[in-house]
């Protein structure tokens, strides 16, 4: 329970701490992308605000004398403008306002003819002074359709046909005007339309009054399509139209203005001189004086513009950060255990080390008091021994315990030569034939090979091997070492060891329960084999086996 509550602590810390983080680098990160995006929209738009300011510019050279051409001119020219969301106003010195975009539908219609050259004009028409809100809204449904097409002979759209109307300066009057459905005749490779065609009118729309003065009169003319309406642009254009503002602004400087009118939503309004030359008027303070003015003004969601740039470098950062936070977790839990498991093996080891010497302690602290006493003196020779005994199990304790500290510190240098595991396996089978001999127990070997090694280790951890096989293995039993390609395997008969043990039996002071046999070893020389073994990263263990155990490692 205690460990299942630490494990969720690391990681609720640790994944708090990371999502911090990123919310800081998100939040910081989306600030400085929307500024950026700022700058750009702006650079964009006074591009476009003096390229809006050389059309503009070119039709006041040319049609300076005549206002209504002025106006229809500009009306072709410079409406489309509005449709990608910048409404512009032309005006005089004196702030009056020209032109300006607005509402009214654009319509184009052949203004005179030269030869076989047709020279097309435009002009406006306000449909609200001449058709009822139904009629309009049925008229502005034409003009955005957008059916989808599938196939050859679908309907693609509608044409609005101008049958003859009045013109009043640059405001048309229309007599009545015809919407005839169109089809879809030859399709692209894509499903794009490529040509359609139609020719009966479906409906005829007759406006509710009619002029009354002497106007010119033109036969044929059309209405251009409208886009759909993603936003209402009211404010900007009478920002754009307001002649008010455009004084207030040049009184102050020159240059784009930028207004927040949301959380992430920005406008912009840049009044640009005619030719883009301007003189300076001190009698009434700082004030610029152009003969004419181009206004142009738009509206920018920057979050809008950022989004899925910022979408994806939320998303791609927040897998990184979850991913990084759960390796952190992950390895800071491991650490924790590591140090956890390190904590108790100390402990562990204190306390069975404690038990190991307290034993030879206590005896030889028993017969130091006997000789001091002279209590059976007659045994001084036996009391003498058994100290002398107890004090040599203690010293090879000790000696143990400084081995091992010495194969666990990052200091210890191993080295590589070749190893004949027969030769080292003969050598102690030769040193302890005495103790086999007297407990008949039969060993056998085969096989043989050379590995990368050093030989006084090797002879170590099978030295270790042999001594616990000889501990473990009843009188008249057998042990038997098997060396293959790439395994060395040591049986030896006898009881098995608990399964729950065949792990622990590597760690130090750790031995099996005493049905198993009575030794009296330090309780070191297998954790000091397992630790030799770990230098060359050979894997190594024990198993039960019919009636027997056995200790191996491979290379």
């Amino acid at each position: 329970m205690k460990e299942n509550q630490t494990k969720r602590t690391i990681y609720v810390r640790t994944f708090s701490s990371l999502f911090t983080a990123y919310l800081i680098l998100m939040i910081g990160f989306s600030i400085f992308l929307i500024n950026k995006e700022k700058k750009v929209q702006e650079l964009q738009f006074n591009s476009l605000a003096l390229q809006i300011n050389h059309t503009a510019n070119n039709i006041i050279k040319d049609n300076i004398t005549d206002f209504p051409k002025l106006k229809r001119k500009m009306i072709g020219s410079l409406s489309f403008y509005a449709n990608s969301g910048t409404e512009i106003g032309i005006f005089t010195s004196n702030y009056n306002l020209i032109f300006n975009t607005n509402e009214n539908w654009l319509c184009s219609y052949t203004e005179s003819i030269e030869g076989n050259t047709h020279y097309t004009g435009y002009a406006s028409l306000n449909p609200y002074d001449w058709f009822s809100d139904e009629d309009i809204s049925e008229l502005e449904g034409y003009l955005s359709s957008e059916p989808k097409v599938e196939k050859v002979s679908d309907l693609s759209g509608y044409i609005l046909d101008l049958d003859g109307f009045w013109l009043k300066d640059e405001m048309i009057i229309p007599d009545r005007i015809n919407v005839t459905p169109m089809y879809a005749t030859k399709l692209s490779e894509d499903n794009g339309i490529s040509s359609s065609s139609g020719s009966n009118v479906s409906k005829v729309f007759i406006p509710n009054n009619k002029p009354t003065e002497d106007l010119p009169y033109f036969k044929n003319g059309s209405i251009n399509p409208l886009n759909k309406k993603k936003k209402d642009y009211t404010n900007l254009r009478n920002l754009a139209s307001n002649g008010d503002k455009l004084e207030k602004t040049v009184k102050k400087s020159l240059g784009t203005s930028i207004e927040k009118v949301g959380l992430f939503t920005y406008q912009y309004y840049y009044p640009v001189p005619y030719q883009n030359t301007v003189r300076t008027l001190t009698f009434n303070g700082k004030n610029f004086y152009s003969e004419y003015w181009t206004v142009c003004a738009t509206e920018v969601n920057l979050l809008k513009l950022t989004y899925p740039t910022l979408i994806f470098v939320w998303i791609s950062c927040f897998v990184t950060f979850f991913i990084a936070a759960l390796i952190i977790s992950t390895q800071s839990y491991k650490l924790y255990k590591r140090r956890d498991d390190l904590e108790k093996y100390r402990i562990e080891t204190t306390n069975a080390l404690a038990h190991d010497l307290k034993t030879p302690l206590s005896i030889i602290s028993g017969y130091a008091e006997n000789l001091i006493e002279n209590v059976h003196t007659e045994k001084k020779d036996h009391y003498a021994a058994n100290i002398q005994a107890n004090v040599k199990r203690m010293d090879k304790i000790v000696l143990g315990m400084i081995e091992l500290s010495k194969l666990e510190s990052d200091s210890f240098k191993i080295k590589y030569e070749d190893v004949s595991l027969s030769e080292v396996c003969d050598k102690l089978i030769n040193h302890y034939s005495p103790i086999c001999d007297e407990k008949q127990i039969v060993i056998n070997m085969e096989g043989d090979e050379v590995i990368k090694a050093d030989f006084a280790l090797m002879e170590r951890v099978i030295n270790n091997f042999f001594v616990n096989a000889l501990e473990h293995t009843p009188n008249s039993g057998s042990i038997n070492i098997t060396i293959n390609e790439d395994i060395l395997e040591f049986y030896n008969s006898g009881s098995h060891i608990p399964e729950k043990e065949l792990t622990e039996i590597w760690k130090p002071y750790k031995k099996v329960d005493s049905s198993r046999s009575n030794t009296k070893g330090t309780g070191l020389g297998l954790s000091i084999s397992s630790k030799i073994l770990e230098l060359y990263n050979f894997s190594y263990g024990a198993k039960n086996y019919d009636n027997g155990v056995i200790f191996w490692f491979k290379w």
